[in-house]
């Protein structure tokens, strides 16, 4: 019985070193995803930005394929809130949402015919809102004014091929006077960017 289980175990062996050296010269197989030609991504993730926060939130991101020259669709959709708060007599509180697109580093403009005041920043403003507090002969007045827009579309012409990283920004800009706050959130948002062949004469 001890030589049957020697025997056995010397099997055994034999065939983990033979299968561990098939494995040293077998082709490893590894994924090259390429980025695809038209790109669709969304998130849910609240983002929140203040006053204590000037810098752009990058909202959306996704890497995209052009095999040749091209021209891009960009679709950007998204929840915009703000709130602002006046606690002081005189008291202004202005703030609105600015989003605007990125390919490799560039802002993409809305326009940039020159005849339409282009090349322009491509920031378009999302939300905004100005609440102000107005003491007349000791009447408090309050003053709210709203602006909301939750879509907006990109065009640009003749995008090199290769890979481009798209990114989705967002800024809150703000100006309080007296005591009081601003603060903006944006959350459920998508962004869909797909190739286009555009008329040769066309203008954006």
């Amino acid at each position: 019985m001890t030589r049957i289980r020697s025997i056995s175990l010397a099997v055994v062996l034999t065939v983990a070193l033979v299968l561990t050296a098939l494995g040293a010269f077998a082709p490893r197989v590894q994924a090259t995803h390429m980025p695809a030609d038209k790109i669709g991504v969304s998130a849910s993730t609240i983002e929140v930005m203040d006053t204590t926060q000037p810098q752009p939130v990058t909202l959306l991101t996704a890497t995209l394929r052009t095999s040749s020259p091209t021209d891009l669709m960009i679709k950007v959709t998204g929840e915009c809130a703000l709130w602002t708060n006046v606690s002081s007599p005189d008291g202004l509180a202005q703030a609105n949402v600015k989003v605007w697109v990125e390919i490799d580093g560039a802002p993409v403009p809305v326009t940039s015919d020159p005849a339409q005041g282009g090349p322009d920043d491509g920031k378009v403003v999302f939300c905004n809102r100005e609440f102000q507090v107005v003491s007349i002969v000791d009447v408090l007045q309050l003053f709210l004014r709203t602006r909301a827009a939750q879509a907006f579309n990109w065009v640009t012409l003749n995008v090199g091929s290769g890979i481009h990283t798209i990114e989705v920004k967002g800024r809150l800009d703000t100006l309080v006077a007296g005591t009081g706050v601003a603060k903006a959130a944006v959350g459920k948002r998508t962004l869909i960017v797909e190739p286009a062949k555009l008329a040769n004469d066309v203008t954006i």
